[in-house]
């Protein structure tokens, strides 16, 4: 297992991928496909993978599978030194797919195109980057530059990083052919670009490379989360400590450079050509057993209010929970525990769906045993209970007062021993799984109120709640474009609903 974890303020993607190990049926059949070039047993691979759903979908919504992942040629997680590359299905757990084409920029999504599977949801992020292994080389996407030196991005994970060249694409996803929703001249990252060379040293010393399918765990992500932009929306991005842009005329000679908000990675709902650009819902349905289930199919819906499929229901079944500056929430474990610390609020918690399990920070479960990859291993079942509160100190500018905190009702959560239980069950075949958490890899650190009070070290060590939270609830995110009505009052900051 890879934990990912993104340090930043606008990428909080956390992904720990479960290597099915040699019993799996991905090592079978992977181990059944030989012969012919890399890309040929890729594509031989990816054949034998299941497919979306996307039979009578309507213009707005896009399938969504939770599965073993990609085809990726490398060595997977685990295996014994000195173990030679091969073509495998990663074996991923708790991770959400959709599939996104890219077309040339400016021909409307009518272009040169290639439709990209396997692309991670990800509600804690903005933009899309896609692996440059897996672009067709007749989609040649134009580089975006800054003063007329091409742009390259450094995305700096928990763990690692991803290197990688800006570029501009048409996106369309969504409807039965992938074209449903429409937007133009997006700015993308390619990782692994070749144009890129080597990372600068300041970006690769922040851990192991994850340039390719095989270590970053997808064949890419949609960050469509609370953000417009992956730095600042209509704002230059500053040149950080660990800088996220920079401007390399030539490959290997790379310096950090202020991006302007026009040039950044940004998230493509936002700027969608139709009237669906305030946010997403997405709908993932409840797990059937304990240990988990296998191949799981969902749908994401684009906009908020916008079309019939996308209202956040009435206040009896649903709520709406503003976020901070940082993109975060309140949220607290309200049971008592033998584990954990009741009571104590996290004001730097988060929901995302682009993070595999349920993480918490020690200092809210500090004896709760857990494996070498941090994985929970209680020896039975744990049970809690937890309410969520938007964050407080919001400010409403449409009346120059506060938006409400509104509290959640209370949320049952469990944790199972990921070791024994879940990751063995069904042959090792299971992909996802409500009860799977872990030691939060931002840290222990839980900041106490108020909301707004978290920096850049621990913005992403509170309670992380990813995709096991998701299942069996629509969840509505709302980004910096929304302007929503609910209970008497218009939202227009970002924020979740559920």
């Amino acid at each position: 297992m890879v934990t990912r974890a993104v340090m930043l303020l606008v990428l909080t993607t956390t992904i720990l991928i479960a290597s099915c190990g040699g019993g799996s049926g991905s090592s079978s059949n992977s181990g059944s496909i030989g012969g012919g070039s890399v890309a040929d047993q890729v594509a031989a691979c990816e054949a034998t993978l299941p497919q979306l759903q996307t039979a009578g979908l309507a213009s707005n919504a896009a399938s969504v599978i939770v599965d073993s992942g990609p085809c990726a040629y490398g060595v997977p997680f685990g295996s014994p030194a000195g173990t030679a590359p091969f073509v495998f299905i990663l074996g991923t757990a708790n991770a959400p797919y959709t599939s996104v084409t890219i077309c040339m920029p400016g021909t409307g999504g009518t272009g040169s195109c290639q439709t990209i599977d396997h692309v991670l949801v990800d509600t804690g992020s903005a933009g899309l980057r896609l692996m440059a292994s897996v672009l067709n080389s007749n989609v040649t996407l134009p580089a975006v530059s800054v003063n007329g030196v091409p742009l390259f991005e450094c995305a700096q994970f928990a763990d690692g990083y991803a290197w990688g060249a800006v570029r501009s694409a048409d996106i369309t996803i969504g409807g039965p052919n992938n074209n449903g929703e429409l937007a133009k001249s997006m700015n993308i990252e390619v990782i692994g670009d070749p144009s890129a060379g080597t990372a600068p040293t300041v970006c690769s010393n922040t851990g192991a490379a994850e340039n390719d399918v095989a270590s970053f765990g997808a064949n890419g992500v949609l960050g469509i989360g609370l953000f417009v932009n992956d730095c600042a929306t209509n704002a230059t991005c500053p040149v950080l400590a660990n800088p996220l842009y920079y401007g390399c005329p030539t490959a290997n000679n790379c310096s950090a450079v202020a991006t302007p908000s026009a040039n950044q990675v940004a998230n493509p709902v936002a700027s969608f050509v139709s009237t669906d650009f305030q946010g997403i819902m997405l709908d993932l349905p409840a797990i059937t057993s304990a240990t988990g289930d296998e191949n799981v199919y969902g749908s994401l819906v684009f906009g908020l209010d916008s079309q019939a499929n996308n209202a956040i229901p009435s206040p009896a079944s649903a709520n709406v929970y503003v976020a901070d500056a940082w993109g975060d929430l309140q949220s607290s474990i309200t049971s008592a525990s033998p584990y954990a610390q009741s009571g104590l609020t996290c004001v730097n918690s988060f929901l995302d769906s682009g993070s595999n399990g349920i993480f918490l920070p020690s200092s809210v479960i500090p004896t709760l045993p857990t494996d070498a990859n941090g994985w929970f291993i209680p020896n039975s079942t744990e049970s809690m209970t937890a309410v969520i509160t938007g964050a407080t100190g919001v400010l409403n500018l449409a009346n120059n007062t506060n938006y409400p905190a509104n509290a959640s009702p209370s949320i049952n959560l469990s944790i199972a021993n990921a070791d024994t239980s879940l990751f063995p069950a069904n042959g090792g075949n299971n992909t996802a799984f409500n009860n799977l958490g872990g030691s939060s890899s931002g840290g222990g650190s839980c900041v106490g109120p108020p909301s707004g009070s978290e920096t850049s070290a621990n913005s992403t060590a509170g309670i992380d709640w990813g995709l096991p939270f998701f299942y069996g609830r629509p969840v509505y995110v709302g980004n910096e474009f929304a302007s929503v009505s609910f209970n008497g009052t218009t939202y227009a900051t970002p924020f979740w609903a559920f």
